[in-house]
């Protein structure tokens, strides 16, 4: 059964939970390959590297919300954050957390339509691999 994403997404950054400002988030676990062909290999040959993971965020735009990220936007902070990011439904949910290896990497607001609303995107990055509970 699908699930959907209304009320099954959880994200916190630097201890704030910052989802009410989401309204599109995507976790990606990208894995680098390393080409090992060599002059004897009959085709090209790979080799899991490493996983370069990002968090992908956007949503309309608050002062709330850039009373979060926007300190961490303007001055990478001394220590990294605390990331965790939440998906499924009760009884069913995974987490993957990152204590101390979070920043934002990409912030960016939006007000493109004078008739519109203010909308934000971002990237939290991370260093490392998350704790997958």
């Amino acid at each position: 059964m699908p699930i959907k994403s209304q009320g099954n997404v959880v994200v916190n950054y630097n201890g704030q939970n910052i989802t009410q400002y989401l309204n599109t988030q995507s976790l990606e676990a990208i894995v680098n390959e390393i080409d090992t062909t060599n002059l004897t290999s009959t085709g090209n040959e790979k080799t899991p590297g490493s996983v370069n993971w990002t968090v992908n965020v956007g949503g309309f735009w608050a002062k709330a919300l850039d009373d979060i990220l926007g300190p961490d936007a303007v001055s990478t902070p001394s220590a990294l954050r605390d990331m965790s990011v939440e998906l499924g439904v009760s009884g069913a949910t995974v987490e993957y957390a990152w204590e101390e290896n979070s920043f934002v990497g990409n912030y960016r607001v939006e007000a493109s339509d004078p008739t519109g609303v203010i909308t934000w995107s971002g990237t939290l990055a991370v260093s490392g691999s998350p704790t997958r509970t």
